[in-house]
C-alpha cells in the first residue's frame, strides 16, 4: 500500500516519500530493504515513533491531521519562521534516519528491560544499593540533532525558556 504523505491529511502515514527516502539512501550509501513494501513499513513506523515519542513545539495546523506536522509555531526556529503548511526538511530527514535504524533492527517501541546491581554504588550523597536501575533507551544522536530546534524538551524533561 503506497504511503500517504498528504500534508495535514487525516490518513497521512509518512512525512517523506519513498522516492525521497531512496534518494537520501543513495547519498548516504545506505542499502535499503529489497522491496518497496518493506521500506514503506519502516517509514510508517519511523513517522509514528517520532510523533509518539517527542513533544514538538507549537500546535497542529489542522484539527484532524494524522501526523504531528505541519504545525503552527509562534516565533522563529533558528532565526526563521516555520511555514505552517510544510514539513521541515529536518523532520523528514529524521524520519529517514529512524527508518534506516529500524531496518537495522532498532525497535523504537520496545519495552526497556532493567538491570539489577548487587553492588552498592555511592556518588556523593547518593547511594544505590541492590536496586533496579533502568538501562534506558539508546540515544539516537543524529535524530536528536535534527529535531533539536523542533522539540520542547526530551523525554522526562521540562522545557525552560528565558523570558
Amino acid at each position: 500500500m503506497a504511503l500517504d504523505v498528504t500534508i495535514g491529511g487525516i490518513a497521512s502515514d509518512s512525512y517523506g516519500t519513498l522516492a525521497q527516502y531512496t534518494a537520501q539512501a543513495a547519498l548516504y550509501g545506505w542499502t535499503l530493504e529489497a522491496t518497496d513494501a518493506a521500506n514503506e513499513t519502516n517509514l510508517r513506523r519511523a513517522a509514528a515513533a517520532l510523533d509518539q515519542q517527542r513533544t514538538f513545539i507549537g500546535v497542529k495546523q489542522y484539527q484532524f491531521q494524522a501526523r504531528s506536522w505541519p504545525r503552527i509555531v509562534q516565533g522563529l526556529v533558528d532565526g526563521w519562521p516555520v511555514d505552517p503548511d510544510t514539513i521541515p526538511q529536518d523532520v523528514i530527514a529524521a524520519q529517514f534516519e529512524l527508518a534506516y535504524l529500524i531496518q537495522a533492527g532498532l525497535d523504537p517501541f520496545a519495552t526497556i528491560e532493567t538491570s539489577v546491581t548487587s553492588e552498592m554504588i555511592k556518588v556523593g550523597p547518593i547511594t544505590i544499593d541492590a536496586e533496579t536501575l533502568p538501562t534506558g533507551k539508546p540515544r539516537l544522536i543524529a535524530i536528536e540533532g535534527l529535531l533539536r530546534p523542533y522539540v520542547t524538551a526530551g523525554t522526562g524533561q521540562v522545557a525552560l525558556r528565558r523570558a
